[in-house]
């Protein structure tokens, strides 16, 4: 895999073209709205956690986002060395999925520590029908080891929406306090579950908004 842990975290010199080109391309692509943008901290520990509907989902957060961005992103993107450089000029960074990483969380760890906001989408997948799925547990485990906020992001897009150049809304919601999320007077894994659920459930309120509008 094409990517090493232990090299310092650095600002991409590339990552402002990357937003710049996900602006300049978006609208070739689809019919974006965007709302809750003041709701974005731009400093402290923060992780920015969204629903997964499709491969763009990083760009347009990062393209909308004035705080950059460091993505978790899985690891089958990391074992070929033109797509490991792209992924790396996005500050993302791998992650092997259906088990506990170690090494990335010790990483996610280190963006937060360093000042800046970490990206995941808590389903730990993309998402085809569209629909918010159950979040798994990681979100809430480093938000519970780093002390970090979490803004709940939703990306909604109409499932019966068929254009090629379909409607999309992102909306950052309102940010989710650290010690509002975990009590720490109950079992570790069941603060954590608690609060990977409260995580998923208001991205999934803010869609059932979008979607009954």
């Amino acid at each position: 895999m094409y990517f090493d842990y232990k090299k310092p975290i650095k600002k991409s010199p590339l990552y402002p073209v990357g937003k710049y080109l996900s602006n300049f391309l978006a609208p070739f692509v689809y019919d974006l709205s965007c709302f809750g943008q003041e709701n974005i901290p731009l400093e402290g520990p923060l992780i920015i956690a969204c629903n997964h509907i499709s491969f763009s989902d990083p760009a347009v957060i990062i393209a909308n986002c004035p705080r950059r961005v460091c993505y978790m992103a899985k690891s089958e993107l990391f074992q070929k060395r033109r797509w490991a450089l792209l992924m790396k000029s996005m500050n993302a960074f791998p992650v092997k999925r259906d088990f506990a990483d170690r090494n990335a969380v010790r990483y996610a760890q280190r963006v937060i520590d360093e000042g800046f906001a970490l990206g995941i989408f808590p389903e730990g997948r993309t998402v085809e029908e569209l629909i918010p799925d159950q979040a798994k547990n990681g979100v809430a485990y480093i938000s519970y080891k780093t002390g970090a906020d979490v803004l709940p992001v939703c990306l909604y897009r109409n499932p019966d929406d068929k254009r090629k150049r379909h409607s999309l809304v992102l909306r950052f919601g309102e940010v989710i306090e650290n010690n509002s999320l975990f009590h720490r007077d109950k079992s570790r894994s069941e603060d954590i579950k608690k609060a990977a659920d409260t995580i998923m459930n208001e991205i999934k309120r803010m869609w059932e908004e979008e979607h009954c509008r």
